[in-house]
């Protein structure tokens, strides 16, 4: 189903938790733009400008993004609202190389995840500190995020594209959803949904140990 956006160029993007806007990342004709989109009525503005913007996360209200910028030489994770009028405020600042953690999931108010691609290690970080510290949590691992009852990780290991589960806010003992995927995503405390190649699957989970519930099965082609 076509959403209410006109024909771009998209990169990233990230649907509100109402549903009802969507933050998008736009290749431009010089670096990129980040646009809001009102899906009821097909309205859209652009909140910001910048060489590289990478990810826009909602917030769990729906108020305020997150979302990581380079500008020259430097890398921010950046925190605003777009309908405030204001720009948005900087949480951190890092040399553009080699360090260049994105946001990743902004699970709660005071729970937010970062990757260093380059590196392939997700950091665990408070978005609501001023200037929050970046803690490591996984190494060897990408396309990480937190259930939504906030008690297991789902990640993508480098080891052979693995999909695995484990415990949160303390990584623990390992289950493997699949043997071979890319990008997981919740779809409920107790559903994964993975894909491989132009392929889609969801692996059922126990909600209380983490343990998948039997094989992945399909869920669409693309």
């Amino acid at each position: 189903e076509q959403l209410r956006m006109e024909t771009a160029d998209f990169q990233r993007y990230d649907l509100s938790p109402d549903r009802r806007w969507m933050a998008a990342v736009v290749q431009a004709t010089a670096g990129t733009e980040l646009r809001i989109y009102d899906l009821r009525d097909g309205q859209q503005y652009t909140w910001l400008r910048g060489e590289l913007i990478r990810q826009p996360l909602w917030s769990t209200t729906g108020q305020e993004l997150m979302l990581a910028v380079r500008d020259t030489s430097r890398w921010a994770i950046l925190r605003g609202a777009p309908g405030s009028g204001k720009l948005p405020d900087t949480l951190a600042l890092f040399p553009a190389d080699p360090t260049s953690p994105d946001p990743i999931d902004f699970h709660d108010p005071h729970s937010a995840l970062a990757a260093d691609w380059e590196g392939s290690v997700i950091f665990r970080f408070d978005p609501a500190l001023a200037h929050p510290k970046l803690d490591t949590l996984l190494t060897g691992a990408r396309f990480s995020s937190v259930s939504p009852n906030g008690k297991f990780l789902v990640y993508q290991a480098l080891d052979g594209s693995r999909i695995l589960v484990t415990s949160h806010p303390v990584p623990g003992r390992l289950w493997q959803l699949a043997s071979g995927g890319v990008e997981p995503l919740w779809l409920s405390d107790s559903e994964v949904l993975y894909r491989l190649g132009i392929t889609w699957y969801v692996v059922r989970i126990n909600p209380a140990t983490g343990e998948s519930l039997g094989p992945p099965t399909l869920w669409a082609r693309d």
